[in-house]
Parts: structure tokens; C-alpha cells; sequence
């Protein structure tokens, strides 16, 4: 029985340290962390002089799933930056990514009642660092999701 116990840890070990290994791989680097940052805005239709949405939450997703791989609040001026490390990057898949927000919320009252309004994500560098390749995108427009 231990002899089945050991041999059953490392088959685990070796399955986590292999999707870590192989993990996402974006212009032939492999990334640590992304980095994904917009700015949110009063609109429906991407009106860039529309007032900015603060102290609203937003999530980070990929293909279809509920499972968020990060979120952040945007700040006075409706800024957000999502941070997600490579762990929490297995499902990442940057075609198939989008922003959302739960609306309406407090400082904005355009947005449909019960709805979320999500945006798609674009990558714009990928960083070098002593610390790990950092993947960063930046959100469209948001609209009615």
C-alpha cells in the first residue's frame, strides 16, 4: 500500500510540474504573469468623452467559463489592471478572453439593469524581466454582453 501511495504522489508531481513547464507560450516566450488593463466608461456605445466608472469590479475570464483568472477595481479614474499569474493562466486562451462587469453599479446608471457588459482583450508587448516574462493586453470598448 505505501509502495502505491508514492508511486501515486509522483505520478501528481510530475503532472503538476509538466503543465507548469509547459505552460502559456506567447512570441516564443513563455509568460509568468499577464497583465490585462483598460479603462472603464459611462457608455454602451464607446463614447470616449463619456464619465469614467469607479469602485466597480472586474473579471477576467476565457472560452465561456465562470471561473475568473483575476479581477481588479477600477480606481477614480475608471482604471483597472488585471494581474493573473501563470498558475492561475492554464485556461488562458487570449482569442477566447474577455473583461467583464456585473452593472449596473453606483457611479454609472446608463448600463441595463441585471445585465454584464464585457470587452475582448488585445496583447500589446509581452516584458522581459529577471523575474518572468510579463504578457500585457489592454481591453476595447465594453459593451452589452
Amino acid at each position: 500500500m505505501a509502495k502505491a501511495n508514492v508511486f501515486l504522489l509522483s505520478i501528481v508531481l510530475m503532472a503538476s510540474l509538466a503543465s507548469l513547464s509547459h505552460g502559456l507560450i506567447i512570441n516564443g516566450l513563455q509568460i509568468g504573469t499577464i497583465s490585462v488593463r483598460g479603462v472603464l466608461r459611462c457608455t454602451l456605445t464607446g463614447n470616449l468623452n463619456a464619465p469614467l466608472v469607479n469602485d466597480a469590479t472586474v473579471f477576467l475570464t476565457c472560452a465561456g467559463s465562470s471561473a475568473t483568472l483575476g479581477q481588479a477595481v477600477t480606481d477614480l479614474a475608471g482604471a483597472f489592471n488585471i494581474l493573473a499569474k501563470i498558475a492561475d493562466t492554464v485556461a488562458f486562451d487570449r482569442s477566447r478572453c474577455i473583461v467583464t462587469v456585473r452593472v449596473p453599479v453606483a457611479t454609472c446608471s446608463v448600463f441595463p439593469p441585471d445585465a454584464v457588459i464585457s470587452s475582448t482583450v488585445t496583447l500589446v508587448s509581452v516584458v522581459q524581466t529577471n523575474t518572468g516574462n510579463i504578457a500585457n493586453f489592454v481591453t476595447g470598448t465594453f459593451l452589452r454582453f
